[in-house]
């Protein structure tokens, strides 16, 4: 196992606390590199990257992961291809589903995680004026409701299998990658999810609760979404 251990580059109040999630339920060794942004009062680049995480190489982003040895040394960056390469190269049991699972819901989930995310980053824009609202609360791009897309998201849990997240009874690489966008929507009061979309937000607590997200929180440096500027988008 030493000689595969990964890299794994952490920027703090960011998507890549679903791969520190995913890192510590597969309960394999890697070595932790922790990045902070860059504070609010920077007057060029605030709430970005710091040089630290920049000079890692061409993208300078979180997540990264560097595999190990054993697998080259591989830069590997964006969020899907960390999870799918840990699930493949680590989950030798199978938790996760990708061998032996329902790859085509899997993939179908995955491309739902990439309509979400996109949907909570323009608004996250949004949020922080580099992009003009067209108009009413949570504008995805295409000028559609995120509601519709939480509608979606909500119908494929209900109609999936038994056991509390997506993939069943264990979380799937599925349900690591919507922590991050549903996380986003419900502290950051996008969507009351406790509210409209309950199924969701029991999910979500779910999650919250494993023992692998607890120790990510602990093992990090902190994980608060709602530090980042609001436009007064919302309706009060």
């Amino acid at each position: 196992m030493a000689e595969n251990k990964p890299t794994f580059h952490h920027l703090n109040n960011s998507q890549s606390q679903r791969i520190f999630w995913l890192l510590e339920e597969l309960d394999i060794e890697y070595n932790l590199v922790l990045h902070e942004r860059l504070p609010a009062s920077d007057p060029k680049r605030p709430f970005r990257s710091p040089p630290s995480l920049v000079e890692t190489g061409p993208y300078g982003q979180a997540p990264l992961l560097i595999s190990g040895s054993a697998d080259g040394n591989r830069y590997i960056n964006e969020s899907s291809a960390i999870a799918t390469y840990l699930i493949r190269t680590f989950d030798t049991e199978d938790k996760f589903g990708l061998r032996n699972g329902d790859w085509i819901r899997d993939e179908i989930l995955t491309s739902l995680v990439g309509v979400l995310h996109r949907n909570t980053y323009i608004i996250l824009m949004i949020d922080f004026g580099a992009l003009k609202a067209p108009g009413g609360e949570g504008i995805g791009p295409d000028g559609g409701d995120i509601r519709t897309v939480l509608g979606h998201v909500e119908r494929e849990f209900k109609n999936g299998p038994p056991g509390g997240y997506f993939a069943g009874e264990h979380p799937g690489r599925a349900d690591i990658l919507f922590e991050w966008p549903l996380t986003s929507i419900k502290q950051r009061k996008t969507v009351d999810l406790e509210k409209e979309f309950p199924i969701l937000d029991a999910w979500l607590t779910r999650v919250h609760e494993r023992p692998a997200f607890k120790r990510s929180l602990e093992k990090g440096n902190g994980y608060d979404p709602t530090v980042f500027p609001k436009s007064g988008r919302e309706k009060k």
